[in-house]
């Protein structure tokens, strides 16, 4: 494949990833006007999201065996084609069990064919050194197309009769987004295009996903990318923090929002090459976005929260999304750094996959109660207990990702020492003097 049809093709994978899970994590930049347009109260809303994020952990342990059985590029175009007719049925608002019926089958086709599919679809653009570099580049692609798409919705939310009106516009556009990029993977890329061969893959699904949990990079990884992962699902809550407790004007709040949630994954790239040519270590780079997590984290829990401080906690807000972008371009990195079998690696990405997205299946009904009702007039808020709550919950992620990071590096340098002693030549012979006695 020519250099030119590589980064071609990496571009449209890349694209569709910065699509396809935008009406699922809409949230994240639309929680107030998502909830009203799809006329359902904040804990309804925030149900569904939890039993989405469990539906998505399940299928991503699925998602590896598809992914060593079938053709990935195929998984992909059906993943983004169904979610993309499942976005023009939830902008019916379809009510409470229709919305929450259309966001299971999203997770099932969006987790379960989509991700591990493109995972092993781009780790078989490069060879071992250059995992870093794609995946940070594919988070950054991804970033670049949800900014751009994201502020477009934005001046859409903002431009029509009501906000809910403009969010159920915005999530139809995704499903013909997500319809265009099915085809242009269907008809144009061409890695992952056929189905893995008998030494590529495992032949029985419980074997794989057996040697898949054996392998301790699988949890070291996983649990990793969980602690970080947190950060990023309460990121999504941060703006009715800005705008309840420190006065940010509600103008404001989707711009922050989509800068916050889109534009900062363009930090990704920058992750991976730091990785590549700087750390040469992915835990290592981690532990450095862990340590500066925890350092906003804490200045979070102890600031005053007052409208004298607003623009201080947007710029906190912002440097977190730094970190954090900064890391989700690396952690997946690390399954092709340490150098997992091609035989095993479906396995590990679904089982990492489900542990890393944990958060998401309890962490948005959590989170809904710590806030309260954002439609409420004024927004209902725990008088700060539930945001100390949120942010010690978050302290504790960043320490616990300290601690993990080092194991993992830890664990890699044990590994290059037994490689390396299992390859050196046994030591030669000692030479034997012969001395004949006297006397």
């Amino acid at each position: 494949m020519s250099t030119r049809r590589k980064w071609t093709e990496f571009l449209i994978l890349a694209m569709s990833c910065g699509i396809i899970f935008q009406v699922g994590y809409i949230r994240f930049v639309f929680l107030g006007p998502t909830i009203a347009a799809l006329e359902l109260t904040a804990q309804q809303y925030g149900s569904i999201i939890s039993v989405f994020g469990a539906t998505a952990i399940v299928m991503y342990f699925f998602g590896g065996w598809f992914a060593d059985r079938f053709s990935p590029k195929l998984l992909i175009a059906l993943g983004l084609a169904g979610t993309g007719l499942l976005n023009f049925y939830i902008a019916q608002a379809p009510g409470y069990w229709g919305t929450l019926i259309a966001h299971v089958l999203t997770a099932v086709l969006a987790m379960g064919l989509y991700w591990s599919a493109l995972i092993k679809a781009i780790s078989l653009l490069g060879e071992s050194d250059e995992q870093g570099r794609l995946f940070g580049f594919l988070e950054g692609t991804r970033g670049v197309t949800s900014t751009l798409v994201g502020l477009v919705g934005a001046g859409l939310v903002a431009v029509a009769v009501t906000d809910a009106f403009g969010v159920l516009w915005l999530i139809r556009i995704y499903g013909v987004l997500n319809l265009v990029l099915a085809a242009l993977v269907l008809f144009y890329v061409s890695v992952g295009s056929k189905a893995p061969s008998d030494d590529e893959s495992s032949t029985v699904s419980i074997r794989q996903l057996w040697l898949a949990a054996r392998n301790k990079y699988t949890w070291l990884i996983g649990i990793t990318a969980m602690l970080m992962y947190t950060f990023y699902t309460l990121l999504g809550y941060f703006s009715p923090l800005l705008e309840t407790h420190f006065g940010v004007a509600a103008g404001l709040i989707g711009v922050i929002g989509v800068m916050r949630t889109y534009f900062f994954q363009l930090a990704a790239p920058v992750g991976g090459l730091v990785v590549d040519k700087v750390t040469r270590s992915s835990p290592r780079f981690l532990r450095w976005m862990f340590a500066g997590c925890l350092v906003i984290a804490v200045a979070f829990l102890i600031m005053p929260r007052s409208d004298s401080f607003a623009w201080l906690a947007v710029v906190l807000m912002f440097v977190l999304s730094l970190f954090v972008f900064a890391s989700r371009g690396v952690y997946f990195a690390t399954v092709g750094e340490v150098e997992i079998p091609q035989n095993q690696r479906g396995g590990v990405i679904g089982l990492v996959s489900g542990i890393a997205f944990l958060p998401d299946a309890f962490l948005p009904s959590v989170a809904a109660w710590w806030i309260g009702d954002p439609n409420a007039n004024p927004p209902v808020a725990e008088a700060g207990g539930g945001y100390t709550a949120m942010f010690s919950v978050l302290i504790a992620a960043a320490l616990l990702g300290l601690v993990f990071t080092k194991l993992t590096e830890r664990a890699r340098a044990r590994d290059l020492a037994a490689r390396t002693a299992d390859t050196s030549p046994p030591p030669s012979p000692a030479t034997t003097t012969t001395t004949t006695p006297t006397g």
